[in-house]
């Protein structure tokens, strides 16, 4: 089933808007339909996301989105997403950090149901919490193109991916 929808969506050309969790568009954007938004650290409580607290700030980022497609009502229905974007963790009991690249070029589909589907030939940091039906908790690095769902409720569902690097693993 999830195959079907990947295939539905990129067959029938379903492209909407949507921002990134924690990303903040700027409206003085180049006129050319990109527009830079920022991204703001995150701070995962010990168990949620890995078994100890997660800190993740971003000090490289240039990242630009564009609405691609709406929707007749004027909602994304596709948002292009390009730019450069280092993402530095840090293991808060440890002190240990590492830094991981997520720059490149990725496509936001916006479904009708309220579900969101990535599909990304570079690179994608994925946030599983605790209790995903879907996917083991963690903080992923999936990097030489992945295609991720979003559930209506939030959940990722890793359909497809290359590369792909547990945070919490390396900082443990």
């Amino acid at each position: 089933m999830r195959t079907r929808i990947l295939g539905l969506a990129l067959s029938a050309g379903l492209l909407v808007v949507a921002f990134p969790a924690a990303a903040s568009a700027d409206t003085t954007g180049s006129g050319d339909g990109w527009t830079p938004i920022t991204y703001s650290p995150f701070d995962y409580p010990a168990g949620l996301v890995c078994p100890f607290e997660l800190k993740e700030e971003f000090p490289t980022q240039a990242v630009e989105m564009r609405v691609a497609a709406a929707y007749p009502d004027g909602s994304p229905l596709v948002t292009d997403f390009r730019g450069p974007l280092i993402a530095h963790f840090t293991n808060l009991s440890s002190g240990r950090t590492v830094d991981e690249d997520l720059s490149g070029t990725g496509t936001l589909y916006n479904l009708p149901d309220k579900s969101h589907l990535w599909v990304v030939p570079d690179n994608l940091g994925v946030t599983v919490q605790a209790g995903d039906p879907y996917h083991a908790q963690g903080e992923f690095v999936l990097s030489g193109g992945a295609a991720v769902s979003i559930s209506p409720t939030h959940q990722p569902d890793v359909l497809y991916q290359t590369k792909s690097v547990d945070v919490c693993d390396v900082l443990s």
